[in-house]
């Protein structure tokens, strides 16, 4: 009986060990795509400045993509995060965070629909 019990000790470390590290990844990815997105638009900007040709619904639409994108990596990152110690303050914190996420991405995918048809009916 003991060595049943420090198996399940043992699995249960390693999965805490798992999804904590699988959770990170998602987050460190989601933060990068977002940076990555934020210094793409701000160069495209300075750009576009320079040369004085506007293409700033463009660069919104580029930046929008990229924090959904982004915003779609945490929310997974949250997920996985909660699913080894699901307590009910956790649970509830995750669901917070999750409407919200998806509320401002649901949103930026709305804005950035609404972008690109404007762009396609010439401005309109």
């Amino acid at each position: 009986m003991e060595n049943v019990t420090e198996i399940i000790r043992i699995l249960i470390t390693n999965l805490e060990f798992v999804s904590d590290s699988v959770a990170s990844t998602l987050g460190y990815i989601g933060i990068a795509i977002i940076i990555y997105g934020a210094l793409k638009g701000f160069v495209h900007f300075i750009y576009s400045a320079i040369t004085r040709v506007g293409h700033i619904p463009h660069i919104r639409i580029e930046f929008a993509k990229h924090l959904s994108l982004g915003l779609e990596f945490l929310v997974g990152k949250d997920i996985i995060g909660t699913i080894v110690n699901p307590s009910w303050d956790e649970l509830g914190k995750l669901g917070a965070i999750i409407v919200l996420r998806t509320a401002v991405a649901l949103f930026l995918d709305y804005e950035l629909n609404k972008m690109e048809s404007s762009i396609k009916d010439g401005g309109k």
